[in-house]
């Protein structure tokens, strides 16, 4: 293999991807994208917001709810207590310029059922609010009921609550958890770049094949040094655009911090703690936790196993999309071919998932040493404390079909890249590798 011609190969596939508009576009759209996801909820959610409380009028016939509902920036309550039951058309005539009408009856606590009437679909906080309001009273009001002295402090004593404290014998806090979704979003992260890149080599290889440009490249150069570059040539394209990515998506976290658009977490008070009480202590607890937790998982291991998965799987499968897209004519002809080796990945993936409630089990065990499933299914096991020969024999096996199968693609590529006008079986490739 001529390494000068190998790069020069490289170096043509790369700009000749970077050049595209489709290529510009979607780097600069992905970003975009991400960032719109995230900003237009918050921006939504406040131009939804009411300009005005909305009133909400309460009939409330057992007298026993008289104050409970507190207002809110939505909602404006006002109560009403009378022991009359008017028909609805009468109630509708009186309080239809209400937002909605809350008719408490005598028997509720009985009855368990509260109708409300409004003229649309009633806004799912009002309904959540009204249940929490009502349960509260009339639960409040049944423990009263039985008559025992601070019963109702009694059961609220009871409540417990216990905090499990995940250590290792170094008595050092360990996060399996959090190891576990960092190990799954890597997982897909490999999932993901290798669909994208495999679908990038095979477009190229039909693009060059399609327009028949592949034939004057391949007389100056080997079928080998073409398949390579490209494949080389595409991971650098990828490269590119996900650092271009990490920029854009910094600088845009940047922006919004300074816009005022990304929330601050400096005030949260504690779930439960009541309002104006200091919250720091529990927050400055649970950020020393958190921190805990960031710093048990073994960062350097699951990057560096990241990375070395990362390039085997991509060289496995960029050697299969290089070798089935020098066999098709056109690109609509490539889902004969590209749908069993999606559902490889999409099956590693299902079984990476599982892996995460029994990361030792024989199916987890098995396909994170075989070399189409171990790219995915091993990062979900890592955090699991996986045996060093396991690990080994994976990333052996992994690379070592890695080499196999760019060998065997490359004989599918010479035999296929000058063939027009006829379809490819699966035999006539086996045929092709003796």
């Amino acid at each position: 293999m001529n390494n000068n011609r190998l790069f020069l190969v490289m170096q043509r596939e790369y700009y000749a991807i970077v050049a595209k508009k489709s290529f510009i576009i979607s780097t600069i759209l992905v970003p975009f994208l991400v960032l719109l996801i995230g900003v237009v909820p918050v921006l939504l959610a406040q131009f939804n917001s009411s300009e005005e409380a909305e009133t909400v009028t309460i009939i409330d016939s057992s007298g026993k709810f008289a104050q409970a509902f507190e207002d809110t920036e939505d909602y404006h309550f006002v109560y009403i207590s009378t022991d009359r039951v008017e028909p609805v058309e009468e109630l509708h005539e009186r309080y239809g310029d209400s937002y909605a009408l809350i008719t408490i009856p005598a028997d509720v606590a009985v009855t368990k059922k509260v109708p409300v009437y409004s003229d649309d679909a009633l806004r799912m906080s009002l309904m959540t609010q009204i249940e929490d309001v009502l349960g509260g009273r009339l639960s409040q009001e049944k423990i009263e009921s039985y008559g025992i002295p601070e019963f109702e402090q009694m059961v609220k004593d009871s409540h417990i609550e216990v905090d499990v404290d995940a250590l290792t014998w170094d008595n050092e806090v360990s996060s399996t958890m959090l190891a576990s979704v960092v190990g799954i979003v890597l997982a897909f992260i490999i999932y993901v770049f290798v669909l994208m890149f495999g679908a990038m080599i095979m477009a190229s290889v039909v693009e060059d094949k399609t327009n028949r440009i592949v034939e004057v490249i391949v007389s100056s150069c080997r079928p080998i040094e073409l398949m390579m570059g490209k494949i080389v040539g595409v991971a650098l394209v990828g490269l590119t655009q996900i650092a271009i990515w990490a920029v854009l998506l910094g600088a845009g976290m940047v922006i919004l911090s300074l816009c005022g658009l990304v929330p601050d977490t400096s005030s949260v008070v504690a779930p439960g703690m009541p309002a104006g009480v200091d919250a720091m202590p529990k927050v400055d607890s649970d950020m020393v936790k958190i921190l805990q937790m960031v710093m048990s998982v073994n960062w350097i291991q699951l990057l560096g196993m990241f990375v070395i998965y990362f390039i085997g799987g991509y060289l496995l499968y960029a050697a299969l999309f290089a070798g089935f897209g020098s066999a098709v004519d056109q690109q609509s002809d490539t889902a004969q071919f590209t749908t069993p080796v999606m559902m490889i990945i999409v099956f590693a993936l299902l079984i990476g998932e599982s892996c995460m409630e029994n990361p030792n089990g024989q199916l987890g065990v098995w396909c994170s040493i075989i070399p189409f499933t171990s790219p995915i299914v091993m990062m979900t096991r890592l955090p699991y404390d996986v045996p060093l020969w396991q690990m080994l024999t994976s990333i052996g096996v992994l690379y070592g079909c890695a080499v196999m199968f760019t060998y065997f693609a490359a004989r599918i590529y010479r035999n296929g890249i000058l063939r027009y006008g006829k379809k490819v079986s699966y035999m006539e490739m086996f045929k092709w590798l003796k």
